[in-house]
């Protein structure tokens, strides 16, 4: 649930996408779809929901992929990457 809401508020704090487009988009997208809860997450992340927030984590701290698994399967160009290095990989060493 929480990458959910970290796209949600990249989405709609940074590349500005109208939070009713992100919500149509998740629901037909997703297979476990909630009607209410849906609508209900991306109005708090447009920020005119009765509990808005911002989710947006710094990639930097890792906290949702400590261990780079995520990164690794998902950013398949990073995979090779040191732990120290795979959220910051401007700091690499040239190859």
């Amino acid at each position: 649930q929480s990458i959910r809401m970290v796209v949600a508020s990249f989405l709609v704090e940074y590349l500005r996408v109208n939070w009713v487009k992100g919500c149509e988009w998740f629901h037909y997208t997703l297979v476990d779809a909630d009607s209410a809860i849906n609508p209900m997450m991306w109005q708090n992340a447009g920020r005119s929901g009765i509990d808005q927030w911002n989710f947006i984590l710094s990639p930097v701290a890792a906290s949702q992929d400590a261990t780079g698994e995520y990164t690794r399967k998902w950013v398949p160009e990073l995979s090779k990457l040191q732990n120290s290095v795979l959220h910051e990989p401007w700091k690499a060493p040239a190859q």
